[in-house]
């Protein structure tokens, strides 16, 4: 599995993980994953190899 792949994986991740949180009403978890969420959306696109 290339990085890009695994990096957009971790971001759905934690996409549904900040969805849980805020669901839950704690904006501080859900805020937390949110951004983690973005970062690694933002380094999956991000691709300097072309390992596919």
């Amino acid at each position: 599995m290339s990085k890009s792949r695994t990096l957009g994986i971790m971001s759905m991740l934690f996409a549904v993980i900040s969805a849980m949180f805020a669901a839950s009403g704690q904006p501080y978890g859900a805020s937390g994953f949110a951004i983690a969420a973005g970062l690694a959306g933002l380094f999956a696109g991000w691709r300097s190899d072309d390992g596919d």
